[in-house]
């Protein structure tokens, strides 16, 4: 056959194969296509965050009410989200540092395995990736792709042990369930290994804001075959699912003519994601594993996922059967992988009960006091602008009156029935790493999927879901720390994107 250069009882040679996946690619989506540039890097300050729940209360508030049913009092809840004021998460975000210490995630963790250090580089290797797949352009996800292979080339001495990677289809734009992508095949693989290797790297949502919104959908029935062949029934984030299965779907006809051409008895596909790419690049796994990829025959199916930053996905069961492959990744306090309408609404009610009066009497006091201070000259007299301890205890009395009323309006929803907490449906996914600051560095331990089935408010809960500011920089002082190096650096480096 042409395909095979002649050579009819061999494999044929991988550059061969990329133009037929490429060709295959084109005939299938036209042009690869551009991204637009939004960035994160702005908006994931604590304080923008609540104001965003604010500007977007409607939306959010109907999203919770539907997770939250027939439990909460329509009448007490209605506006409430636009309604609670920033002060009240300001001291409850107080009230939880004074809590969550160090001393007590060490405690949360006692009875954890811990990661291995080695596990760390393989790691960043795919964060790496998952960074690449916010590239604006094919150009630079082909550039990028490049850089790692002349890595990986280096470390190995030439010997290949580190996969190199050519770019075979990529779609920097991202649509409603069709998440951005890209595929690749591994290019420094023996031409007589009977396996194909494939990686897919799925990018996540590029606005925070967006971000908070995909994440508040509602659970739908799914099943897969777990590793034991049992089918195994539950409920997963409904947007996700289709994202995922978008992905499962898009490539099949290329994935079986590779097959078909290379004459592959096995078909391994890396599948890697950040945030609800993540979330995709698990679905679209869970649909791989479940024999349904079509014309392959007697083709072994192996697909595995990285994922950091996962959304709450799957419920309880289901993430258990995915245990064998797939692995999720959070960084200590990232709100996403425990955000959810149970989740959310949970956090709502926990901010209305919380009596912050106490806190806010005693910030506006210690201003008065300082107000004072600075108006007394520097003889003790008083200048021409007095206040003194009388002016004081008048103004405050006002205060405590004024957030009387602010908490009385804040504190008015009713539950149906004695239990006030909802149990979370979703979890992320898979066999769960949490990496978390112990008051020294960064430690690492396994968890449970459950082990994230509130939301953790903290002041780095929206930089942590970050790949700069959270799982890069977390992975670096781990590694800085056991090499007692300050310049310690991965030899894959970021992107940046």
């Amino acid at each position: 056959q042409a395909a095979t250069g002649g050579r009819k009882d061999g494999p044929p040679d991988i550059g061969e194969l990329v133009e037929k996946a490429r060709g295959i690619a084109n005939q299938t989506a036209g042009s690869p296509t551009f991204a637009q540039n939004n960035s994160l890097s702005q908006e994931s300050s604590f304080l923008s965050q609540v104001v965003y729940f604010q500007e977007n209360a409607a939306e959010i508030q109907r999203k919770i009410e539907v997770a939250l049913g027939p439990h909460l009092a329509d009448e007490n809840f209605k506006d409430f989200v636009s309604a609670m004021p920033v002060a009240a998460m300001h001291y409850y975000l107080e009230h939880e540092d004074s809590i969550k210490t160090p001393s007590w995630k060490r405690r949360m963790h006692r009875f954890t395995p811990a990661i291995g250090l080695d596990l760390v580089a393989e790691l960043n290797e795919a964060l790496v990736l998952s960074e690449l797949s916010y590239a604006d352009t094919v150009e630079q996800v082909k550039d990028g792709l490049e850089v790692l292979s002349g890595t990986a080339n280096e470390e190995s001495d030439g010997k290949g042990d580190k996969p190199e990677w050519e770019l075979l289809f990529c779609d920097t734009e991202s649509r409603p369930n069709k998440p951005s992508h890209f595929l690749a095949m591994q290019k420094n693989a023996s031409r007589y290994d009977d396996t194909l290797h494939v990686l897919m790297v799925v990018r996540g949502t590029k606005s925070i804001g967006d971000l908070i919104t995909d994440v508040m959908m509602q659970p739908a029935d799914y099943e897969c075959v777990a590793s034991d062949g049992r089918t195994v029934a539950g409920q997963a984030h409904d947007g996700i699912i289709e994202s995922g299965r978008y992905l499962f779907l898009r490539h099949q006809k290329l994935l079986s003519t590779l097959l078909s051409l290379s004459k592959k008895r096995k078909l391994d596909i890396t599948l890697i994601g950040h945030s609800l790419g993540a979330g995709a690049a698990t679905i679209a796994a869970m649909e791989y594993n479940s024999g349904q990829l079509q014309d392959l025959g007697d083709v072994k199916v192996d697909a595995r996922v990285v994922g950091f930053g996962c959304p709450a996905l799957l419920s309880r069961e289901l993430s258990r059967a995915t245990e064998d492959f797939v692995t999720t990744v959070v960084a200590d306090s990232d709100v996403i992988p425990r955000m959810s309408g149970a989740t959310l609404g949970n956090l709502i009610l926990d901010v209305s009960d919380f009596d912050y009066k106490e806190q806010a009497e005693r910030d506006v006091e210690q201003a008065l006091l300082h107000v004072k201070s600075s108006l007394t000259g520097s003889d003790g007299g008083k200048s021409i602008f007095r206040i003194d301890d009388a002016d004081v205890s008048k103004i405050m009395s006002y205060v405590k009156r004024g957030l009387g009323n602010v908490a009385t309006s804040t504190s008015q929803i009713e539950t149906k029935g004695d239990d006030q907490r909802l149990e979370p449906i979703l979890y992320p996914p898979g066999r769960c790493i949490h990496l978390y600051r112990d008051g020294i560095g960064i430690s690492g331990s396994y968890v449970p999927c459950t082990f994230f089935n509130e939301i953790d408010v903290a002041r780095t809960m929206f930089d942590d879901h970050l790949i700069s500011s959270g799982y890069r920089r977390i992975f670096l002082a781990m590694m800085r720390d056991f090499h007692k190096d300050d310049h310690f650096s991965f030899s894959s480096k970021g992107f940046n994107y």
